[in-house]
Order: C-alpha cells, then structure tokens, then sequence
C-alpha cells in the first residue's frame, strides 16, 4: 500500500477503517452472544469490539466535537427585564393582615381606659 503524504487523506482512511471496526463488532456483539463476555487473552470483548473505536473515532473527531461543545456552553448575552420598583416591606410587627388594623387602632384608646380604670 502507498503511503499517503496528505494527513487529511490518511485522517479519512483510519476513520473508515475504524467505522467499518465499529460496525462490525457490534454486529459480532449482537449476533455472536460468546463474544459479549471476557476472553481471557484480551480482556473484556465488547470493549475491544465496539467501544475501542467509538474512542478513537471521537478522539479524532475532538476539534469539531469541542468546538459544538464550547458554542452551546457560551453564554449569550441576554437583555435584561426591567424589574418592578422595589417596594417597603412591612415592619414584621405588623403581619397582622390589614383589615384587622383599623380594629387594633380604633380599640387601643378604649384598652388603656379599660386598664386605668379601678376595680
């Protein structure tokens, strides 16, 4: 075979060779249920068949995959909502709901006579 002084052409080739790799592993992985356990020489099957070269073909995939990676995780600037003017919280004392306010002031000038009155 000749060597290929083209780095993209050689890029292309490894990675059809490792497609064809992964397709067929996983094709021998479903139709073959004997090469879905451990091989005591080389190990575990299923990653020497399938995940080996799913791998490597991310890994020479990086740049692309990186690049759409950094894109979704760049924030856009977004615009900001105009917020409602901020308004006085009531003193905490006060969480009696309002309609028992005008009750409370209106009673108050008849509780201090009541309690000023003798017995």
């Amino acid at each position: 075979m000749a060597q290929s002084s083209n780095p993209v052409a050689r890029d292309i080739r490894v990675a059809q060779f490792l497609r064809a790799w992964l397709a067929a592993g996983a094709l021998a992985c479903t139709l073959v249920p004997a090469w879905r356990g451990h091989d005591p020489v080389f190990g575990w099957l299923p990653f020497w068949l399938v995940v080996a070269p799913l791998i490597d073909l991310v890994w020479l995939r990086r740049e692309p995959l990186l690049a759409a990676v950094r894109a979704r995780l760049v924030r856009r600037p977004h615009r900001r909502r105009s917020l409602p003017q901020a308004r006085r919280l009531r003193p905490v004392q006060s969480e009696m709901p309002s309609r028992f306010l005008s009750i409370r002031r209106r009673n108050s000038d008849m509780m201090r006579r009541y309690r000023s009155s003798p017995r």
